[in-house]
């Protein structure tokens, strides 16, 4: 990781439901051209911390600590100024619009860029196949190919970090293999930020620089994932005895 400062940092974030504590994380930081996977099962708190970076929340938390991106303070921001300041989401299941083709959709995004947007060609020789798919409407696309043209658009958007929540989510095995590199790609070759939320540690363990464990809602584990492969709480709860 970078010694610069983190393009992303959340300092003691803590969110509560009621008198539930959901999320208890004392920093979480991704640097400028970093791959970070938060992984955990399904309840962790994976969602709520994706929720609390980004703003937004279906209840009312009560939520508290630091969201800092590019070393701006933007705790206080709605989720819309988060984004146009580049904090940029792919929600799970990804975020197309339905009726509209994918040209349009890609189009939709790049009106609405703040940052440094990437261009048409630059998304199609990410994702060749939505050059294919050009004039079919996004409720027409497989999953994988909403998911590839969810990621086009925020890259249209412009963003300084990227949160990909899910990715996984409904896709064959080849397909989330597919996706993952392309992000791979996009960190190695264009130096993007990506905070990948996963619960398939498999897929994210292949592709990240670093792993964040977390476990009701608190860090159980973090570290390179060289160092991450080889912890037991890994193998014995996500890759399997076979693993070691």
């Amino acid at each position: 990781m970078s010694a610069a400062a983190p393009v992303l940092e959340a300092e003691s974030l803590r969110v509560a439901y009621g008198g539930n504590q959901a999320l208890d994380l004392p920093r979480l930081a991704l640097g400028a051209g970093e791959l970070v996977g938060v992984v955990g099962a399904n309840g962790a708190g994976k969602s709520t911390l994706v929720n609390a970076l980004l703003g937004w929340s279906r209840g009312r938390p009560r939520v508290s600590g630091r969201v800092r991106l590019d070393g701006e303070d933007i705790s206080a921001l709605p989720t819309h100024e988060r984004v146009r300041r580049g904090l940029l989401l792919v929600p799970e299941g990804g975020a197309v619009f339905a009726r509209l083709t994918v040209t349009e959709n890609l189009a939709a995004s790049a009106d609405r860029a703040t940052g440094r947007a990437y261009t048409e060609d630059e998304v199609f020789a990410l994702f060749p196949r939505l050059r294919e798919r050009l004039h079919h409407t996004g409720g027409q696309l497989s999953g994988g190919e909403r998911q590839m043209l969810a990621i086009a658009r925020a890259l249209r958007l412009g963003p300084r970090a990227l949160v990909l929540d899910e990715p996984s989510i409904g896709l064959a095995p080849r397909l989330v293999v597919s996706v993952l590199e392309t992000v791979r790609r996009l960190v190695d070759e264009r130096g993007l930020s990506v905070l990948l939320v996963e619960q398939n540690v498999r897929a994210a363990i292949e592709v990240v620089d670093r792993l964040v464990l977390i476990e009701r809602g608190r860090v159980l584990a973090e570290g390179p994932v060289a160092a991450m492969r080889d912890d037991p709480r890994i193998i014995q709860a996500y890759l399997g005895e076979g693993a070691a």
